[in-house]
Protein backbone atom coordinates (compact mmCIF):
# COMPACT_ATOMS: atom_id res chain seq x y z
CA UNK A 1 0.00 0.00 0.00
CA UNK A 2 1.62 3.65 -1.17
CA UNK A 3 1.25 6.44 1.29
CA UNK A 4 -1.32 8.23 -0.48
CA UNK A 5 -3.51 4.91 0.14
CA UNK A 6 -2.32 4.99 3.87
CA UNK A 7 -3.32 8.82 4.50
CA UNK A 8 -6.42 8.34 2.56
CA UNK A 9 -7.35 5.05 4.61
CA UNK A 10 -6.80 7.26 7.84
CA UNK A 11 -8.96 9.83 7.16
CA UNK A 12 -11.84 7.73 6.15
CA UNK A 13 -11.33 5.76 9.42
CA UNK A 14 -10.77 8.71 11.74
CA UNK A 15 -13.97 10.11 10.30
CA UNK A 16 -16.19 6.65 10.67
CA UNK A 17 -14.87 6.53 14.51
CA UNK A 18 -14.01 9.24 15.75
CA UNK A 19 -10.79 8.41 17.48
CA UNK A 20 -8.22 10.57 16.99
CA UNK A 21 -5.46 7.64 17.00
CA UNK A 22 -3.12 9.03 14.17
CA UNK A 23 -4.48 12.44 12.69
CA UNK A 24 -1.79 14.74 14.62
CA UNK A 25 0.88 13.47 11.97
CA UNK A 26 4.12 15.00 9.84
CA UNK A 27 4.37 14.09 6.52
CA UNK A 28 4.69 10.88 5.44
CA UNK A 29 8.36 10.22 3.66
CA UNK A 30 9.04 8.47 0.36
CA UNK A 31 11.91 6.17 0.03
CA UNK A 32 13.77 8.41 -2.68
CA UNK A 33 13.08 11.55 0.25
CA UNK A 34 16.45 13.05 1.22
CA UNK A 35 17.03 12.66 5.19
CA UNK A 36 17.08 15.75 6.79
CA UNK A 37 20.37 16.81 8.55
CA UNK A 38 22.55 14.06 5.95
CA UNK A 39 22.55 15.37 2.72
CA UNK A 40 22.92 12.87 0.01
CA UNK A 41 21.42 10.44 2.14
CA UNK A 42 17.54 8.96 1.17
CA UNK A 43 15.03 6.97 3.35
CA UNK A 44 16.09 4.18 1.21
CA UNK A 45 19.48 4.16 2.14
CA UNK A 46 18.75 4.01 5.67
CA UNK A 47 16.22 0.77 5.20
CA UNK A 48 18.85 -0.91 3.39
CA UNK A 49 20.99 -1.07 6.60
CA UNK A 50 17.90 -3.64 7.23
CA UNK A 51 17.24 -4.95 3.93
CA UNK A 52 20.87 -4.72 1.97
CA UNK A 53 19.13 -5.52 -1.49
CA UNK A 54 16.86 -3.09 -1.58
CA UNK A 55 16.12 -1.30 -5.08
CA UNK A 56 14.11 0.22 -7.17
CA UNK A 57 12.09 -2.42 -10.02
CA UNK A 58 12.14 -1.51 -12.94
CA UNK A 59 9.19 -3.51 -13.68
CA UNK A 60 6.80 -2.89 -11.54
CA UNK A 61 8.34 0.88 -10.21
CA UNK A 62 8.32 -0.26 -6.48
CA UNK A 63 11.11 -0.16 -4.20
CA UNK A 64 11.46 -4.03 -2.88
CA UNK A 65 14.02 -5.77 -1.36
CA UNK A 66 14.25 -9.12 1.06
CA UNK A 67 15.66 -9.79 4.70
CA UNK A 68 18.13 -12.05 5.70
CA UNK A 69 15.94 -13.15 8.72
CA UNK A 70 12.60 -12.06 9.55
CA UNK A 71 12.20 -8.74 11.98
CA UNK A 72 11.40 -9.83 15.57
CA UNK A 73 8.32 -9.57 16.59
CA UNK A 74 7.87 -6.87 19.87
CA UNK A 75 4.88 -8.40 20.82
CA UNK A 76 5.86 -12.02 20.43
CA UNK A 77 5.62 -15.07 18.28
CA UNK A 78 1.99 -14.62 18.22
CA UNK A 79 2.64 -11.72 15.47
CA UNK A 80 5.38 -13.22 14.33
CA UNK A 81 5.27 -13.98 10.31
CA UNK A 82 7.30 -14.27 7.35
CA UNK A 83 7.42 -10.98 4.77
CA UNK A 84 6.11 -11.04 1.77
CA UNK A 85 9.02 -11.81 -1.43
CA UNK A 86 9.77 -9.27 -1.84
CA UNK A 87 9.03 -6.94 0.88
CA UNK A 88 7.79 -3.62 -0.53
CA UNK A 89 8.96 -0.21 0.70
CA UNK A 90 5.82 2.16 1.74
CA UNK A 91 5.61 4.99 3.71
CA UNK A 92 8.41 6.13 5.90
CA UNK A 93 7.79 8.07 9.08
CA UNK A 94 10.60 9.98 11.27
CA UNK A 95 10.64 11.24 14.35
CA UNK A 96 13.98 12.55 16.22
CA UNK A 97 14.38 11.76 19.72
CA UNK A 98 17.37 11.34 22.50
CA UNK A 99 18.23 8.27 23.99
CA UNK A 100 20.84 8.47 26.99
CA UNK A 101 21.54 12.28 25.93
CA UNK A 102 21.88 11.55 22.34
CA UNK A 103 20.54 11.99 19.06
CA UNK A 104 18.76 9.09 17.56
CA UNK A 105 16.50 9.23 14.26
CA UNK A 106 13.42 6.55 14.58
CA UNK A 107 12.08 5.50 11.81
CA UNK A 108 9.10 3.57 10.97
CA UNK A 109 8.84 2.04 7.75
CA UNK A 110 5.65 0.73 5.70
CA UNK A 111 7.24 -2.85 4.51
CA UNK A 112 3.99 -4.71 2.85
CA UNK A 113 2.12 -7.68 4.29
CA UNK A 114 3.30 -11.00 5.69
CA UNK A 115 2.57 -14.35 4.62
CA UNK A 116 -1.13 -15.53 5.81
CA UNK A 117 -1.46 -13.09 8.15
CA UNK A 118 -3.82 -9.78 8.70
CA UNK A 119 -0.73 -7.88 10.29
CA UNK A 120 1.38 -5.54 7.88
CA UNK A 121 5.12 -5.53 8.31
CA UNK A 122 5.57 -2.26 10.66
CA UNK A 123 9.33 -2.02 10.75
CA UNK A 124 10.49 0.35 13.59
CA UNK A 125 14.25 1.41 13.09
CA UNK A 126 16.26 3.19 15.94
CA UNK A 127 19.45 4.41 14.58
CA UNK A 128 22.53 6.24 16.00
CA UNK A 129 22.48 10.09 15.09
CA UNK A 130 25.60 11.76 16.67
CA UNK A 131 28.23 10.92 13.30
CA UNK A 132 28.02 11.33 9.87
CA UNK A 133 25.85 8.24 8.11
CA UNK A 134 23.42 7.26 10.83
CA UNK A 135 24.21 3.55 11.96
CA UNK A 136 21.42 1.39 12.54
CA UNK A 137 21.00 0.23 16.51
CA UNK A 138 18.09 -2.00 16.79
CA UNK A 139 14.88 -2.99 14.47
CA UNK A 140 11.68 -5.17 14.99
CA UNK A 141 8.24 -5.15 13.79
CA UNK A 142 5.66 -3.51 15.24
CA UNK A 143 2.67 -3.73 13.15
CA UNK A 144 -0.34 -5.46 15.35
CA UNK A 145 -2.92 -4.94 12.96
CA UNK A 146 -2.88 -4.46 8.66
CA UNK A 147 -2.05 -0.47 8.63
CA UNK A 148 0.06 0.85 11.68
CA UNK A 149 1.70 4.16 11.38
CA UNK A 150 2.91 6.66 14.67
CA UNK A 151 0.29 7.20 17.29
CA UNK A 152 -0.70 11.10 17.50
CA UNK A 153 1.23 11.19 20.48
CA UNK A 154 4.17 9.27 19.37
CA UNK A 155 7.31 10.51 21.27
CA UNK A 156 6.83 10.39 25.05
CA UNK A 157 9.69 12.23 27.10
CA UNK A 158 11.21 10.59 30.23
CA UNK A 159 13.18 13.57 31.51
CA UNK A 160 15.73 15.42 29.58
CA UNK A 161 17.48 12.43 27.97
CA UNK A 162 14.97 9.73 26.95
CA UNK A 163 11.79 9.19 25.22
CA UNK A 164 9.66 6.48 24.84
CA UNK A 165 7.45 5.38 21.61
CA UNK A 166 3.75 4.81 21.06
CA UNK A 167 2.80 3.03 17.82
CA UNK A 168 -1.08 2.87 16.42
CA UNK A 169 -2.43 -0.19 14.53
CA UNK A 170 -6.20 -0.56 12.77
CA UNK A 171 -8.08 -2.38 10.64
CA UNK A 172 -11.77 -1.59 9.72
CA UNK A 173 -15.10 -1.60 7.78
CA UNK A 174 -18.97 -0.24 8.29
CA UNK A 175 -18.60 2.21 11.01
CA UNK A 176 -15.92 -0.62 12.97
CA UNK A 177 -12.32 0.16 13.54
CA UNK A 178 -10.16 -2.24 15.59
CA UNK A 179 -6.54 -1.55 16.33
CA UNK A 180 -4.08 -1.37 19.33
CA UNK A 181 -1.26 1.10 20.55
CA UNK A 182 1.76 -0.36 21.60
CA UNK A 183 4.17 1.30 23.96
CA UNK A 184 8.23 1.08 23.02
CA UNK A 185 10.83 1.72 24.82
CA UNK A 186 14.45 2.34 23.13
CA UNK A 187 16.16 2.46 26.50
CA UNK A 188 20.03 1.59 25.81
CA UNK A 189 18.97 1.90 22.31
CA UNK A 190 17.56 -2.25 22.35
CA UNK A 191 13.35 -2.01 21.19
CA UNK A 192 11.27 -3.49 23.63
CA UNK A 193 7.41 -3.70 24.20
CA UNK A 194 6.01 -2.11 27.17
CA UNK A 195 2.40 -2.33 26.26
CA UNK A 196 0.16 -3.34 24.06
CA UNK A 197 -3.20 -1.54 24.16
CA UNK A 198 -6.23 -3.00 21.93
CA UNK A 199 -9.30 -0.66 21.10
CA UNK A 200 -12.32 -0.88 19.40
CA UNK A 201 -15.00 1.91 18.23
CA UNK A 202 -18.27 0.84 16.72
CA UNK A 203 -20.56 3.44 15.04
CA UNK A 204 -24.26 2.12 14.82
CA UNK A 205 -27.67 3.72 14.00
CA UNK A 206 -29.08 4.27 17.64
CA UNK A 207 -25.36 4.22 19.44
CA UNK A 208 -21.71 4.75 19.25
CA UNK A 209 -18.78 3.30 21.52
CA UNK A 210 -15.60 5.27 20.70
CA UNK A 211 -12.45 4.43 22.44
CA UNK A 212 -9.61 6.53 23.25
CA UNK A 213 -6.33 6.66 24.54
CA UNK A 214 -4.10 9.30 26.05
CA UNK A 215 -0.34 8.60 26.80
CA UNK A 216 1.89 10.49 29.45
CA UNK A 217 4.65 10.31 31.96
CA UNK A 218 4.76 10.97 35.96
CA UNK A 219 7.47 11.40 38.14
CA UNK A 220 8.44 8.05 39.98
CA UNK A 221 10.07 9.32 43.88
CA UNK A 222 13.26 7.05 44.21
CA UNK A 223 13.58 5.66 40.31
CA UNK A 224 15.61 6.57 37.89
CA UNK A 225 13.21 7.33 34.93
CA UNK A 226 9.72 8.65 34.95
CA UNK A 227 6.54 6.36 34.81
CA UNK A 228 4.63 6.23 31.90
CA UNK A 229 0.91 6.18 31.94
CA UNK A 230 -2.41 5.19 29.90
CA UNK A 231 -5.70 6.60 30.05
CA UNK A 232 -8.25 4.59 28.30
CA UNK A 233 -11.75 6.72 27.93
CA UNK A 234 -15.06 4.94 26.50
CA UNK A 235 -17.92 7.40 25.89
CA UNK A 236 -21.15 5.56 25.13
CA UNK A 237 -23.56 7.72 23.61
CA UNK A 238 -27.05 7.25 22.12
CA UNK A 239 -27.70 9.11 18.42
CA UNK A 240 -31.40 9.47 18.63
CA UNK A 241 -32.25 8.18 14.95
CA UNK A 242 -35.19 6.66 14.82
CA UNK A 243 -36.21 3.52 12.80
CA UNK A 244 -32.87 1.40 14.11
CA UNK A 245 -33.20 -2.40 14.33
CA UNK A 246 -29.97 -2.71 16.57
CA UNK A 247 -30.14 -5.77 18.11
CA UNK A 248 -29.04 -3.82 21.45
CA UNK A 249 -28.69 -0.42 22.99
CA UNK A 250 -25.90 -0.30 25.84
CA UNK A 251 -26.38 2.59 28.21
CA UNK A 252 -24.79 5.40 27.83
CA UNK A 253 -22.19 6.26 29.97
CA UNK A 254 -18.60 7.23 30.05
CA UNK A 255 -15.78 4.82 31.46
CA UNK A 256 -11.92 5.69 32.39
CA UNK A 257 -9.07 3.11 32.42
CA UNK A 258 -5.76 3.54 33.62
CA UNK A 259 -2.48 1.83 33.63
CA UNK A 260 1.23 2.70 34.85
CA UNK A 261 4.18 1.01 34.23
CA UNK A 262 7.79 1.88 35.82
CA UNK A 263 11.46 1.08 35.01
CA UNK A 264 12.87 -1.65 36.54
CA UNK A 265 16.82 -1.10 37.06
CA UNK A 266 17.11 -4.47 37.52
CA UNK A 267 15.51 -6.03 34.65
CA UNK A 268 16.16 -3.42 32.63
CA UNK A 269 12.58 -2.92 31.52
CA UNK A 270 9.64 -1.10 32.25
CA UNK A 271 6.95 -3.11 34.26
CA UNK A 272 3.08 -3.01 35.08
CA UNK A 273 2.94 -1.16 38.45
CA UNK A 274 -0.79 -0.65 38.55
CA UNK A 275 -3.33 -1.38 35.86
CA UNK A 276 -7.73 -1.20 35.99
CA UNK A 277 -7.02 -2.11 32.38
CA UNK A 278 -8.79 -5.94 32.93
CA UNK A 279 -12.21 -4.23 33.17
CA UNK A 280 -11.85 -2.58 29.55
CA UNK A 281 -11.36 -6.19 28.31
CA UNK A 282 -14.25 -7.09 30.06
CA UNK A 283 -16.44 -3.55 29.13
CA UNK A 284 -15.60 -5.10 25.72
CA UNK A 285 -17.21 -8.29 25.68
CA UNK A 286 -20.18 -7.19 26.91
CA UNK A 287 -20.37 -4.15 23.86
CA UNK A 288 -18.42 -6.35 20.67
CA UNK A 289 -18.77 -10.26 21.45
Amino acid sequence: MNWRAVLALRCVLAMLAAAPAIADQGPLKNAGDAVPGHPGLTYADLVRQVAPDLGLNADDHRVEGHFKMPPRHLAGEAFQGEPSEPAVLGFVEDKRIRIGGKRRIALLADLGGKEGRIESLALLMLFDDEGGTPKLLDAADVGIDKDTGFADQAVLPLGPGDSALVTWSEHGAAGLTMGGYMIVSPIGDRLAMVAEIPLTSESLCSWRAIETARFGTASDPGGPLPRIEATVTVRISHTGEDGCNDERQPAAATHIFRAAWRWNPDSRRFELSASTLEGLEALNKQLFE
